[in-house]
């Protein structure tokens, strides 16, 4: 109850000030103590040092409208960078690439392990961050990063990551001059494979020209004006045909009833037959077929027609009458022109049904011709893109190769680092005394409170209720001074060691 009591009274500075002079002996133990365990251990862990490089995604410097290049590009810049550093960096870290580096320059010589088991370390060693092209700190707005690598030796930490940037550069220049050049040399394959396919089209077509060209739809009207002319053709060569057979018929009873003879014509056979015919024909009015004057008249009739034939036989073959040459002649002449009526008509009723079959078979043709048409049209846009793009792409690749599209631009080169990425030792040590100070402060209340000594009017008043009437102060003898004086150099000597050895461990970690 009389510690309660104590504590509780303790509330003002004083109070406070006369409890450091009776505990000090406690800080000035621990904080020396905790300040030279923080400084030993804030020098004696292992450093790191942090080698360092920043690039920049940067864009073209041509316009994309002036030349469109032909790998693929984001509308949001930013976010572009963001997935272009990251392919390059899952290109890049692989284990075969960091293999090589290995076999380049060993980051660990010290640390004993395969070719494989080192590449796996730099992999672990190595991060990208993204940050600011002007302050270097970290920002998600940005198109610059930075590349760090951690090793225990400060040269080799800015050898590897030189290397390291070395890769991202190469790697990002050489994968865009490829994707230009796959881009040209496929676009080019198409455009081969585009004209041999346009090749078939065209034989397709010209051989369906030769055999339907007359039922095209670009001859529908030559057709219709064809078939209307060719019938009113057919039409007059009909009418003339009738004329010139009726013409011929007549020209040929006039000539059967002219004989070819001149001799014969003075006493034709002709007259005999009419006049036996026409008393045959009285005869048979009169008589019975049986009757002597009928059989006889019949008898002179048979005669005069077999006469008049052996007459006309020997006069057609050199006859001499010249009524009757007139009559042959044109006979001739007719039966020529018939033939060459005919003949037309015929050719006109050919070009008829050619007319008429090709209207008849022009919606098919002209399904099918559409068809060919369509598809070779398409076929030549096609191909007068591919040529629009395969000139992009021969621009795109000169650009890339040039390093005039988007490239990795280097911000800031690796240096050797010139003080311990890790630890921080500074941060250590003030930790150290933080912790010094709360144990000597807790040391300080407990052992205070543990203590069951009366000190001054305070505890007097606190004990006994009663205000006392006088106090009498200590008095230092020489035993206590020398006393105090060896205590206080047996601090000043623990902190004076505690200097020393701080000063030693930061000389020999410098």
């Amino acid at each position: 109850m009389a510690i309660n009591a104590k504590i509780n009274a303790a509330k003002s500075m004083g109070d406070y000030t006369r409890l450091l002079r009776r505990r000090w002996r406690y800080p000035a133990l621990i904080l020396p103590t905790a300040l030279l365990l923080a400084v030993l251990v804030a020098f004696l862990l292992p450093v790191t040092y942090r080698g360092s490089a920043t690039i920049m995604l940067e864009p073209a410097t041509l316009p994309s409208k002036l030349v469109a290049t032909t790998v693929v590009q984001q509308d949001d810049f930013r976010e572009h960078a963001s997935i272009e550093l990251e392919l390059v960096r899952r290109k890049v870290m692989t284990p075969e690439v960091l293999q090589e580096l290995v076999k380049e320059v060993d980051p660990y010589p010290n640390v004993p392990g395969t070719v494989a088991e080192k590449a796996a370390m730099i992999t672990g060693d190595t991060s990208v961050e993204v940050v600011d092209p002007i302050t270097y700190q970290a920002s998600d707005k940005s198109t610059a990063f930075s590349i760090y690598y951690l090793n225990e030796n400060a040269k080799r930490a800015q050898v590897v990551t030189k290397k390291l940037l070395d890769l991202f550069l190469s790697y990002n220049q050489r994968t865009r001059v490829e994707a230009a050049k796959e881009a040209l040399s496929f676009l080019q394959q198409q455009a081969r494979e585009l004209e041999n396919s346009m090749q078939d089209m065209e034989k397709k077509l010209a051989v369906f020209k030769a055999k339907y060209g007359e039922a095209l739809p670009t001859a529908e009207g030559r057709n219709l004006s064809g078939l209307d002319r060719t019938t009113r053709e057919v039409e007059g060569l009909q009418q003339q045909i009738v004329q010139a057979e009726g013409q011929e018929a007549q020209l040929q009873l006039q000539l059967n009833e002219t004989s070819p003879s001149l001799t014969a014509a003075v006493g034709d056979w002709r007259t005999d037959l009419a006049k036996a015919r026409a008393d045959l024909t009285d005869a048979q009015q009169k008589y019975t077929p049986e009757h002597p004057d009928v059989r006889r008249l019949k008898r002179v009739v048979a005669d005069l027609v077999a006469q008049g034939a052996a007459q006309n036989k020997a006069a057609a073959a050199n006859p001499d009458n010249p009524d009757y040459l007139r009559l042959q002649s044109q006979l001739t002449g007719v039966q020529r022109m018939l033939a060459g009526l005919r003949a037309s008509a015929a050719r006109a009723r050919s070009d008829q049904n050619l007319f008429e079959s090709n209207l008849k078979g022009a919606p098919n043709v002209e399904r099918e011709y559409t068809q060919l048409n369509r598809d070779y049209d398409n076929a030549q846009n096609q191909y007068r893109d591919l040529q629009s793009k395969i000139k992009e792409a021969a621009l795109a690749q000169s650009l890339e190769a040039e390093a005039r599209g988007e490239r990795f631009a280097l911000m800031k080169a690796p240096v050797v680092p010139s003080k311990p990425y890790a630890p921080n030792r500074i941060a250590i040590i003030l930790l150290g005394l933080m912790m010094g100070a709360i144990i000597a402060v807790a040391a300080v209340i407990i052992s205070d409170s543990a203590d069951q000594t009366v000190r001054g009017m305070d505890d007097l008043e606190d004990i006994l209720n009663t205000t006392p009437i006088g106090t009498v102060p200590k008095i230092f003898n020489r035993s206590d001074t020398r006393h105090r004086r060896f205590v206080f150099g047996t601090v000043s000597a623990g902190f004076a060691v505690a200097a020393a050895l701080v000063a030693v461990t930061i000389l020999i970690h410098r």
